[in-house]
């Protein structure tokens, strides 16, 4: 039995991003994740949060090194796609919308430095500009229209996974039960035999701190948030050309700091606009809860105002059924992401993306890769960003 360089587990958005970068960089690499679940309702085990269709990608951010790494990321994209023959971004821009004029300061403060075409818009030329959009007359915008739209997090998986394999590393399609530490090597266990390696990477999202996959349990909230889908006919898609993402924020209110989806294709063939929150209040970080939130429609209460929210901005469309659906998202208590060596330094974490995957996890992915293999950050990263922090 071969003994890898490194077995990364988690084959969500930011560990298959690590296990592509460590391989074409000529590591030996095993992947470890199991596939998206046939049935959701039914599954009974670990689930992901990039079981979707459409998720934002944008450099704007009120944060600088969310804009470092989107930046980074979304120029990989195009890219990836070509050796890869799987397209998974749509360039159609990003909007930051709202009457919260310190979030659009934060948004403008960095667009000087990491995007220095944004256009600023008032009102008028905000309702000009996107006439499908029904704005409150104090909403202002900024607006990326390129390096911004939105990914299929499913298909960008697909791509991350295959270049891996053209770059020589291998795909476990299970479950990881639990791994050894010994003097020589490290040793994953999954359902069907053990697989060593020098090296191990843990991205294994809100589930990390469950069973026997990690050596020291990290402090991190597991944060649920719900998002509605309405079905868009096809005689509107026309109409809807030219229609960005968005982050939308209404005031101080949490639950007015939305994010807005165009119309995209899902897997069952129909085109969807969705909506979602951008913040919540954590859960409890037990296996069983975290099971049964992803079983579930969302939370109950929050449908009905993301409803109202998307049919009062799309108000001259005609929206069809609707589907309300979970996701996670893992935050640590600073806001960090987590890049790090754990005790044992030859097994590292990479998590808490706080809602940053999508449009981050290539570079981060990249981050860990550099980490992994020369024991330093590449430029112009600092290790003091991305430490550890334990429960």
């Amino acid at each position: 039995m071969p003994v890898y360089d490194c077995i990364v587990i988690g084959r969500g958005l930011m560990g298959s991003a690590a296990a592509r970068h460590l391989a074409i960089q000529g590591s030996n690499v095993a992947l470890i994740g199991p596939s998206e679940p046939r049935d959701r309702k039914t599954h009974s085990g670990v689930f992901g949060s990039h079981y979707d269709s459409g998720r934002i990608v944008r450099i704007l951010d009120p944060s600088p090194l969310s804009c470092q790494t989107s930046q980074a990321s979304i120029e990989r994209f195009k890219p990836l796609e070509k050796d890869t023959g799987i397209d998974f971004y749509n360039e159609v821009g990003f909007l930051a919308a709202s009457n919260n004029d310190d979030y659009l300061s934060q948004v403008d403060s960095q667009a000087n430095t990491y995007y220095p075409d944004a256009e600023r818009l008032p009102n008028e030329a905000l309702k000009e500009r996107f006439p499908f959009f029904n704005f409150p007359k104090d909403i202002k915008g900024i607006f990326q229209a390129s390096h911004a739209g939105w990914i299929d997090p499913r298909k960008q998986i697909a791509a991350q996974n295959k270049a891996l394999e053209l770059s020589g590393g291998i795909i476990i399609d299970e479950l990881a039960l639990s791994i050894q530490s010994t003097p020589t090597k490290i040793t994953v266990k999954t359902k069907s035999g053990v697989i060593s390696a020098k090296k191990c990477i843990i991205a294994t999202g809100a589930f990390a701190n469950i069973g026997d996959t990690i050596p020291k349990k990290l402090d991190y909230g597991v944060v649920p948030h719900t998002t509605v889908r309405a079905e868009i006919s096809t005689d509107q898609l026309d109409q809807l050309k030219g229609m960005p993402c968005m982050s939308y924020r209404l005031g101080d209110e949490a639950n007015k700091f939305l994010y807005f989806l165009p119309a995209i294709e899902y897997p069952d063939g129909k085109h969807y606009v969705k909506m979602g929150h951008a913040l919540g209040d954590e859960m409890k970080n037990d296996a069983r809860l975290i099971e049964d939130w992803f079983k579930s429609d969302g939370d109950k209460e929050k449908i009905p105002w993301l409803e109202a929210a998307l049919r009062e901005l799309l108000v001259d469309i005609k929206l069809g059924q609707l589907h309300a659906e979970p996701c996670i998202t893992t935050t640590s208590p600073t806001g960090a992401i987590y890049i790090d060596k754990f005790e044992d330094e030859r097994m590292f974490a990479l998590h808490s993306g706080g809602g940053y995957c999508a449009k981050s996890a290539d570079e981060l992915g990249f981050i860990m890769a550099e980490f992994a293999l020369k024991d330093k950050f590449p430029s112009p990263y600092n290790k003091g960003d991305f430490q550890l922090i334990y429960k």
